[in-house]
């Protein structure tokens, strides 16, 4: 067995921080307020999530085979260094240290990286239960990890954090819509609503609609109802951790308020929300959080 120190993690951890920061600006922000010992363990998380993503969303016009066998390696790589094997690769050292020191489950980190394989192999859901299936693997998977490392008090505390995942990963597929067709040739929305909507080819063409603009309606609706849903969970976490979830989760609920601001056309373009809106939208729930300490 490789020995992998504290110190080691501090080092390791610095390579996912920028990762985190470059590509994560909402749940970069969001991580500030952890304590530090949590904060580097989400660093670390972030980039064991990104880069398999990166694989999958960086490799346009590549083989899918080979696309596969990159993942395939990742996987591999991950495995051997949860064992006690070590890596080359400060990301995967850095999340098997936080693996083993939060004692999450290592199904977990299966079932994620099953999402990700998918990926390579399905560009459409039939239906709304065979994307929240998918967003499980991609997504509540997130939302669980984190719940071991902040700490929490039950195990229903775990059903909230599976729908706050869910409710962000919506968001970003609504968010990203005509990019993930654009880029990816993918559909992460359900087939039998587009249909129920009279949709047809707006997202291949990038044309705007009123059946569109209908269906965004109902899918931001069905998103701010999960965000809902899943808000008393976060007191069930542990102290240290309640305020950056709470303004990860309010941070990526505005982002269903910007998709409003642009008429829901996000086939064309992609709605952000800026530091300075970040830091106004945050600052009440820092107050009410402090005068409730």
């Amino acid at each position: 067995m490789i020995s992998y120190s504290k110190e080691d993690f501090e080092q390791d951890v610095i390579l996912a921080k920028k990762l985190q920061k470059q590509h994560g600006t909402s749940y970069y922000f969001a991580t500030a307020f952890f304590p530090r010992e949590i904060r580097d363990a989400t660093y670390a998380l972030y980039g064991f999530f990104r880069l398999p993503d990166e694989i999958v969303d960086s490799a346009q016009g590549t083989d899918n085979e080979d696309i596969k066998k990159l993942l395939r390696a990742f996987q591999n790589d991950w495995i051997h260094c949860f064992e006690g094997n070590g890596s080359e690769n400060p990301v995967i050292r850095a999340a098997s240290y936080v693996f083993h020191t939060y004692k999450i489950p290592f199904n977990l980190s299966e079932d994620f990286l099953g999402a990700m394989m998918q990926d390579t192999e399905k560009t459409t859901y039939n239906t709304y239960e065979e994307l929240e299936h998918y967003m499980y693997g991609s997504a509540s998977t997130v939302g669980l990890i984190m719940s071991y490392v902040i700490g929490f008090k039950r195990p229903l505390t775990l059903e909230y954090a599976k729908k706050l995942g869910v409710a962000m990963q919506l968001t970003n597929f609504l968010r990203d819509i005509g990019e993930d067709y654009a880029h990816r040739g993918r559909i992460y929305m359900p087939q039998d609503e587009l249909e129920r909507f009279g949709i047809t080819d707006e997202i291949q063409v990038s044309r705007m609609s009123p059946q569109f603009v209908e269906f965004m309606k109902f899918q931001v609706s069905r998103a701010r109802a999960l965000y809902r849903e899943s808000d008393p969970g976060v007191s069930e976490l542990h102290r240290r951790g309640q305020l950056a979830v709470r303004l990860a989760s309010l941070l990526y609920e505005r982002i269903l308020t910007k998709i409003e601001e642009a008429q829901y056309n996000t086939i064309r373009s992609r709605v952000r929300t800026k530091l300075p809106e970040k830091i106004r939208v945050s600052v009440p729930v820092m107050i009410n959080h402090l005068y409730n300490s």
